[in-house]
């Protein structure tokens, strides 16, 4: 990091003994292996989270459910909860909280909950040209059906049901994670998808 914003150097900077260092700790980086830049970014964010974690005694905290009657205090209420555990640089800057709501088309039973999220994981359409289009379709709403269907606490049973994300509250600095890799009816990753996206530079 010196070299490269500190001494303006041009040319190439070759992290050679900050990769062999990293692959003692994390041999999954190790060789000459391709690797994800979002995978690495979030083992690095996670290492530096622990280890400058202000917290050093942990309580056990149970997620909480919600109803949607008051999402303010809950969503503080979590929040909290989560800096009972978790209080650091990384925290400080990177993580936001997202809102889950999951509906079941039974009954009408919702279930909400508010977690905390350091990723936001974008899929990329066919129809997507910019990173606005790519947040509008993760934020759509999800049908769960089929062997995806979900357990409704009220019916005592797995059912139909929708799930909707929502960005509660977002952090300082946002990490942006674009899903490029189309996956099969299998969920196996296929062919990259190269969609060239436009992006608000401030």
């Amino acid at each position: 990091m010196k070299d490269m914003w500190l001494k303006n150097k041009k040319g190439v900077v070759t992290p050679n003994s900050f990769k062999k260092s990293l692959s003692t700790f994390a041999p999954q980086f190790g060789g000459n292996r391709q690797h994800d830049a979002q995978e690495l970014l979030a083992y690095l964010l996670d290492g530096i989270h622990e280890d400058l974690n202000r917290v050093k005694k942990r309580p056990y905290i149970e997620d909480k459910d919600c109803d949607g009657k008051n999402d303010e205090m809950d969503a503080k209420e979590a929040w909290a909860n989560y800096l009972r555990r978790n209080k650091s640089l990384v925290v400080d800057l990177f993580q936001g909280q997202f809102r889950n709501t999951c509906s079941c088309q039974q009954c009408g039973h919702q279930n909400i909950r508010f977690e905390p999220s350091m990723y936001l994981s974008l899929p990329i359409t066919d129809s997507c040209q910019s990173l606005e289009d790519c947040l509008n379709v993760y934020l759509e709403e999800e049908e769960l059906t089929g062997d995806n269907r979900w357990y409704c606490e009220k019916c005592k049973e797995h059912t139909d049901a929708t799930k909707k994300t929502d960005l509660w509250v977002l952090p300082p600095i946002l990490i942006i994670h674009l899903k490029r890799f189309k996956c099969d009816a299998h969920g196996r990753a296929g062919r990259k998808n190269d969609a060239v996206l436009q992006y608000p530079i401030t």
